[in-house]
């Protein structure tokens, strides 16, 4: 006859630990070990390719925004001071001619090259390009002052000629002052004819 006092035959200590050799083996140090270097070259090999990535995505930036101009005389800001028709053959210094055989008596150079950090063709509204040149602060400046004085004058004193290696590639009436840094050359460009005169630029 059995004891009621006794612990039930399916208590806990039946089926224990011990019972089966003692608890289960510890995991390896070598597995983690693995798995962390595994973990740390994954990590690597990410931060890797973003650098990659960022670093092509700043190469194609920089090759769409432009250039500088190649020398500071390379391009030139000059006040019109008289414009007729005419050849520049053994034409004085101080005058220059455009491709429609207009002829330009030219003040002084009031801003070059030198303030341009930016050249690059782009696309206007209506199929026609333009040659856009980006100014430093001081030019900016400049430019701001030459064209807010230029607005008050009577043609063609009211004119600027912006000079591409000696050759006038256009002389656009100021009608008022431009502020920004932002000048643009249009003269009805096809996109060839603006991405030479960038070239010609920077080149």
């Amino acid at each position: 006859m059995s004891d009621s006092s006794q612990s039930p035959q399916y208590g806990g200590p039946q089926y224990g630990g011990p019972q089966y050799g003692g608890p289960p083996p510890k995991k390896g140090r070598g597995a983690l070990v693995l798995v962390g270097v595994l973990v740390l070259v994954l990590v690597v090999v990410v931060a890797v390719g973003a650098v990659v990535l960022v670093k092509g995505d700043d190469h194609k930036a920089d090759s769409a925004s432009g250039r500088r101009p190649a020398a500071a005389g390379v391009v030139e800001f000059r006040r019109v001071l008289k414009a007729e028709a005419g050849n520049c053959d053994a034409a004085p210094a101080g005058v220059a001619c455009d491709s429609g055989g207009n002829r330009y008596s030219l003040g002084k150079v009031e801003l070059d090259g030198g303030s341009v950090t930016q050249v690059k063709a782009v696309a206007g509204q209506n199929s026609d390009w333009y040659v856009n040149l980006k100014l430093d602060s001081a030019g900016s400046r400049l430019f701001g002052e030459l064209t807010a004085d230029l607005a008050q004058k009577k043609p063609p004193q009211n004119q600027l000629a912006i000079v591409v290696r000696g050759r006038v590639v256009s002389a656009p009436t100021v009608m008022s002052a431009i502020p920004g840094g932002d000048v643009q050359i249009a003269s009805g460009f096809s996109k060839s004819d603006a991405e030479k005169l960038a070239a010609d630029i920077t080149g």
